[in-house]
């Protein structure tokens, strides 16, 4: 791994919770691969999965139910971790992970450096807050499926979507529509309805293609109680 790529790694989130010394030995001993778009990078119930950081890339996090229903967890983008807890714990992984564009991931093996003075310790604190930033983001999703419609769900990400890109009104979805309907908790067929109920904002979609026409009005909508 070239010198530049570990400086940038040592900035990520989970690493920064990392003393140098356990960092750097943990850095030291990973793994880079390259997973091209629609593969699986691993499965619900691998045991002993490595702990995995995105370095560029969309991952897709999901579960399957016994009849084979999908439900999509999380869609993960530069610097996210998943597979914390068991990589530590070595049980076994509760979701499965796909890459849904070209991505780069890097895969730790934490047992690899419990030798290291004090990194015990250090891996649980880290792997402890990582799972309570997941923890939050759960909940947040939850309260949303529970409070909000598809078409409110829709505004919230499109209005997100702006904010980290300066307050733009015409943007590119990162990823295909099938794939944003399961982060947001609906059928496609529901996704599109949802698009048609924001006409009235301003919100036209053609081909991944968004342009938003009034932001303010799509992010007041979004916040108006449903109760």
């Amino acid at each position: 791994m070239h010198i530049h790529t570990k400086s940038a790694l040592t900035k990520l989130p989970f690493f920064a919770r990392l003393s140098p010394h356990v960092r750097a030995c943990l850095v030291g001993k990973s793994v880079m691969r390259s997973h091209p778009q629609g593969s699986i990078i691993s499965l619900q119930g691998d045991e002993n999965p490595t702990l995995k950081v995105v370095v560029d890339g969309w991952v897709k996090l999901f579960r399957l139910s016994s009849g084979g229903t999908e439900t999509t967890l999380a869609m993960l983008d530069h610097g996210h971790s998943f597979d914390e807890v068991p990589a530590l714990k070595k049980g076994a992984a509760i979701a499965s992970a796909e890459a849904i564009s070209n991505c780069t991931v890097l895969h730790l093996d934490l047992r690899a450096i419990c030798t290291c003075k004090n990194a015990f310790a250090e891996l649980h604190m880290a792997v402890l807050a990582a799972a309570s930033g997941h923890a939050r983001d759960m909940i947040g999703q939850i309260e949303q499926l529970k409070a909000k419609t598809g078409a409110q769900r829709l505004s919230d990400y499109l209005v997100e979507l702006s904010d980290t890109k300066g307050g733009e009104n015409e943007m590119t979805l990162p990823y295909g529509k099938k794939v944003l309907a399961g982060k947001l908790g609906m059928k496609p067929e529901s996704l599109s309805r949802a698009f048609r109920q924001l006409k009235p904002f301003g919100v036209h979609s053609h081909e991944g293609n968004i342009r938003l026409g009034d932001l303010r009005g799509l992010r007041a909508f979004s916040q108006e109680c449903t109760v």
